[in-house]
């Protein structure tokens, strides 16, 4: 029986654990991760175009003083200074557009910065290999977060172009060393492309996967309480927010379910109840496990009662008419607490309130629900002052 318990309750976890878990085992990592991709972009075009833009400066004010360049380096640090403080400026005022199409705007900056390289280290340099231009191809793994194939064309074809351009350019012989420790390196740094590439998608799955764990009751596959408190103090801060109803749900007499079946077959109630809770509410509502046996669901925008009423009466009737693997006998009801508010300064604020209809509730008989009678006539101007409370009998 325990065995069985304990098989069916990982298989309802693995089943029934949504969001970000799909989002880590699903193989078309680069789409589900692109929003991240994006970003990680931004930030390496941002900090790119600021280095250049400095560098650019630099070495023109250099220049400037110990005329170290020749006339057509000058021209080269000018693309610089220019491209990059565009770039710079583009990634300050139109950051939202910028980030939609990270990966685009930088291939193409990065493409232009690389041919001028080529440029300055073929046609202005003939007489010596351009060590510049292989330590570039060598950063490229640095700069760049992309699918691993197209990390590894732009690296190819920047080599490829950067070998062409040097022997049109210069001597055969010297040409010659450019070619072998252009694809030599290009070589090295499509392989570390590729592995930083994949630690860099590692990086941001266990992100994921530890926000999956604090959001998500590893038990039930619920929201956890404190992903729930955050959506919930989120909610109300929105200035479109309207009445919000917080359900407390508490199973009846739980502690003697444990006493008598044990703690496994008492995890278990917590999953199949966790399934009831999830069925019984719309999607859209907050459901999380606070702790114990102890559930929380939010509902948004409530605009009367007999909505919380329908939603209420419906979750007693379908656990109580549960049918439950391990014991097909046995009989569940819970209680529960409800709260409304319509602009609430904290989560503490609505449970307090909640937590006292529940326990009013289990003063009653339990298996049943109770919405809090001051609020009622606070949000919906009832001409009178009362509590809406419903007993059922088994």
């Amino acid at each position: 029986m325990r065995k069985d318990s304990a098989a069916l309750m990982n298989t309802d976890c693995e089943k029934d654990t949504g969001g970000k878990a799909g989002f880590i085992k699903d193989k078309n990592t680069y789409t589900l991760y692109k929003t991240d991709i994006q970003k990680r972009n931004y930030k390496m075009l941002f900090y790119v175009s600021f280095s250049l833009l400095f560098l650019g400066i630099l070495f023109l004010t250099v220049n400037s003083f110990f005329h170290i360049f020749n006339s057509g380096t000058k021209y080269i640090y000018l693309y610089w200074v220019g491209s990059s403080c565009c770039m710079f400026l583009l990634c300050l005022w139109k950051k939202q557009w910028i980030l939609n199409h990270a990966i685009a705007v930088l291939y193409i900056y990065l493409a232009g910065i690389m041919i001028s390289m080529i440029i300055s280290g073929t046609y202005f340099y003939r007489d010596s290999a351009s060590a510049v231009m292989i330590g570039c191809i060598a950063c490229m793994p640095i700069l760049l977060f992309d699918k691993q194939w197209r990390f590894c064309l732009f690296d190819i074809s920047i080599c490829s172009l950067f070998i062409i351009f040097s022997f049109m350019a210069k001597d055969s012989s010297v040409a010659l060393i450019d070619c072998v420790n252009a694809f030599s390196f290009c070589f090295i740094s499509c392989l570390i492309g590729m592995y930083t590439i994949q630690l860099k998608f590692l990086d941001i799955r266990t992100k994921y996967m530890i926000l999956e764990q604090l959001e998500t009751d590893s038990l039930t596959g619920l929201m956890s309480r404190n992903a729930a408190i955050r959506e919930i103090e989120k909610y109300y801060r929105s200035p479109s927010s309207g009445i919000g109803a917080l359900f407390i749900i508490d199973i009846d007499h739980f502690k003697d379910i444990n006493d008598t079946y044990g703690h496994l077959e008492g995890d278990h109630i917590l999953i199949e109840v966790a399934h009831i809770i999830r069925d019984s509410f719309p999607e859209t509502d907050c459901k999380a496990r606070l702790g114990g046996d102890e559930f929380l669901v939010f509902m948004k925008n409530v605009e009367d009662t007999a909505r919380i009423q329908t939603y209420a009466e419906s979750l007693n009737q379908n656990v109580r008419e549960g049918s439950f693997s391990f014991n097909k006998n046995l009989h569940l009801t819970v209680s529960i607490g409800i709260s409304l508010c319509r602009e609430c300064t904290s989560f503490e604020e609505l449970y307090v309130q909640a937590d006292t209809m529940l326990y009013e509730v289990k003063n009653q008989n339990r298996n049943g629900y109770k919405i809090s009678c001051e609020i009622l006539y606070l949000i919906f101007d009832y001409p009178h002052k009362h509590y809406t409370f419903k007993h059922f009998e088994i």
